[in-house]
């Protein structure tokens, strides 16, 4: 109770058409708040004839071990196709940990990866004021 996850990257809103052209896989957006139970989040992937797979790949100890989980199909958004994402937090999260994701796209074009330009996205475990529990009152005077 009262911690939240907070990104650690510069929020740049909608990836740009070029972004998207150059990297086939961008994180849309992520669902605000991010709660200390789990991340939701949307990202979009320049579509192509065959087979895909978007997964997003997380980690909480700094890459030691990660967790792969496939994204969801999502109603399109011509010309990009949009996938849907949810990441389990462990209950052991504590505050001033974090959790880094890249998200890969693989389709018969290749293999693709948004990773925040080589420094993957991190969400930082900080507490939120108004979450704990409430201050003591002050006696009357």
């Amino acid at each position: 109770p009262g911690l939240l996850l907070v990104p650690d990257f510069p929020d740049g809103g909608e990836p740009s058409a070029e972004r998207l052209r150059r990297q086939r896989v961008c994180l849309e957006r992520l669902g605000r708040p991010a709660a200390p139970t789990d991340v939701r989040g949307t990202v979009q992937v320049l579509g192509g004839p065959g087979l895909k797979e978007v997964t997003v790949r997380y980690t909480f100890n700094e890459w030691l071990s990660f967790v792969d989980v496939p994204a969801a199909p999502l109603p399109p958004d011509p010309p990009a196709e949009r996938y849907g994402f949810t990441l389990c937090v462990p209950p052991s999260l504590r505050e001033g940990s974090a959790l880094h994701f890249a998200i890969r796209y693989r389709s018969a074009q290749g293999e693709f990866w948004d990773n925040n330009g080589g420094r993957n996205y991190t969400l930082r475990c900080c507490g939120c004021p108004g979450g704990g529990p409430a201050p003591p009152a002050a006696a009357p005077p």
